[in-house]
């Protein structure tokens, strides 16, 4: 009973002292990891998933995706850490970040996008979450829940090395559970945000959950992405008013200070060529079915059924070639368009 009442005590403590600033809502949030344990947790944890799933070694492929995505956290709410931005060789779909501004990215991942933004919305959302301190805040809920429940527990008694075990065992709960709806809308508001100051098209965020929509489920599909996000259409519209919201604002503050009013009807740059370019090549599939993507132009009188048989033996396979591209498997190819193929 004693011991009960001393991590009742604690908890009391941590929900009385545990509220710090959220950087990007500037509201008072439950967070009872300071920073610097935040930092320590990233370190450490960024050693396990590499030894999990792998890096991806193309040197050229992680410096890209490095670039774009030091460019975006030069911007974002939280820039007084190190960003790492790591490709991971694993085949599932996802994305996701870790405290510290760890940020990962699955060539799996990479190779539905189709464009530069798209990439970059994707890296924003991360950083989003790392600038939100969002891992942290719900590594701190899940810490008081473990020790209310063992302080139910009679004969239950907490250890200095069970912190650090209880620290990873949150985190990876995280990973797995995903984030609030409310923290993933934040999320994808900043990355708008972001997009528009390094001069994106922030709309391609659309474009890609769209993309992402037309995906089967499964180890192979999208699941990891889409099952730890909220429903994707309710991210379609709030994005898109997002967007609407920053526009509006930006073209009054324009007038107001009498600046030439912003051209929005070019939304901003897409480079769709120069990330292609690096998917050239690209492993695709489990490590022990290695396939790799390759760009294909359109000729005339090619469909993707047509092509699903000449390059993966099967016209039934059109499917997969929709989805990696993006597009319904009924769309009609226009001659001298680049697609993604696998071989």
């Amino acid at each position: 009973m004693g011991k009960q009442k001393n991590i009742l005590f604690i908890i009391t403590l941590l929900f009385l002292s545990g509220c710090m600033v959220n950087p990007v809502t500037l509201d008072q949030e439950f967070n009872i990891v300071s920073e610097e344990k935040e930092l320590r947790i990233g370190r450490n944890a960024h050693k396990q998933i590499v030894q999990q799933f792998g890096l991806y070694y193309d040197t050229a492929f992680q410096q890209y995706v490095d670039q774009i995505g030091q460019n975006l956290a030069k911007i974002s709410k939280r820039r007084d850490i190190t960003y790492h931005f790591t490709i991971l060789d694993d085949d599932t779909k996802n994305a996701f970040a870790i405290p510290g501004g760890y940020i990962y990215i699955t060539r799996g991942l990479l190779s539905l996008l189709n464009n530069e933004a798209e990439l970059a919305g994707v890296l924003g959302h991360e950083i989003g979450h790392v600038a939100g301190r969002d891992s942290a805040a719900l590594m701190s809920q899940g810490m008081i829940a473990q020790l209310a429940s063992v302080a139910g527990i009679v004969g239950a008694a907490a250890t200095s090395s069970g912190d650090a075990a209880l620290a990873a065992n949150q985190l990876f709960n995280a990973l797995m559970l995903g984030f609030s709806r409310e923290k993933e809308y934040l999320a994808d508001e900043q990355s708008v945000e972001y997009l528009m100051k390094t001069g994106y098209d922030p709309l391609q965020m659309v474009s890609f959950m769209y993309s992402l929509s037309h995906i089967s489920q499964g180890p192979t599909g999208a699941q990891s992405y889409l099952v730890t996000h909220p429903y994707i259409f309710d991210r379609i519209a709030r994005i898109e008013a997002k967007y609407k919201v920053v526009v509006t604002m930006d073209t009054t503050m324009g007038q107001l200070h009498n600046r030439n009013k912003k051209d929005y009807s070019h939304r901003g740059k897409v480079n769709t060529e120069r990330y292609k370019s690096y998917l050239n090549g690209l492993a695709y599939g489990p490590r022990d079915d290695i396939r790799h993507i390759k760009l294909y132009t359109v000729q005339r009188g090619d469909t993707l059924p047509l092509i699903a048989r000449k390059t993966l033996g099967s016209a039934v396979k059109a499917r997969t070639l929709a989805e990696l591209n993006g597009i319904p498997a009924s769309t009609q190819l226009i001659p001298g368009a680049t697609i993604k193929i696998i071989y």
